[in-house]
């Protein structure tokens, strides 16, 4: 009778470690979707803003000189305006991508594009468009119409595995909002 007894407290005691662990996994999992769905930014690019540039600028800035961080796994939504007096795209590339003649209009992550790459969107144009951050390393935002990216229209991304939350450099340089 001693054997079944302890073969009861077993089973009682293994069924109630499996409960627990199956509570905690859920929990775990609801954590999970909560911290993904909440770690969104915002960010506005403004093309063409500065004429004294050529209207050859993000927000302003040219060649490198404005730098947008942001974490690993997050969710980028970039609102697009166009405010220069020519058609202007952004996409974010692979580091390095100003430096070709003709950049690439393959996006460093799915989705990180406007449409029209390479012809761009008409003055007064807007449109947003959501990636994921997937990948930490530099990156660029780059515009693709032809001489763009030469004429130094291009600015930095850098998602990161240690940055908490996102910024960017110089402060103010681009609207961003975390949700």
């Amino acid at each position: 009778m001693a054997g079944k007894i302890l073969t009861r407290w077993h089973v009682a005691g293994a069924t109630m470690a499996l409960l627990v662990a199956v509570t905690l996994l859920a929990g775990f999992s609801q954590a999970a979707t909560a911290q993904a769905t909440a770690h969104t930014v915002e960010l506005t690019i403004v093309a063409g803003k500065n004429a004294s540039d050529g209207s050859f600028d993000f927000n302003g800035y040219q060649r490198g000189a404005m730098t947008v961080t942001v974490p690993v796994g997050w969710r980028v939504v970039v609102h697009f305006t166009d405010v220069g007096s020519m058609p202007h795209s952004v996409a974010v590339l692979p580091n390095g991508s100003h430096q070709q003649a003709m950049p690439s209009a393959t996006p460093a992550f799915s989705g990180a594009t406007t449409a029209n790459f390479s012809s761009g969107l008409p003055k007064g144009t807007t449109e947003t468009f959501t990636f994921e951050a997937t990948k930490a390393g530099t990156y660029e935002f780059v515009c693709g119409c032809p001489g763009h990216a030469a004429a130094g229209m291009w600015d930095t991304l850098i998602v990161s595995s240690t940055a908490e939350g996102p910024s960017v450099t110089p402060t103010n340089a681009a609207t961003i909002v975390s949700k």
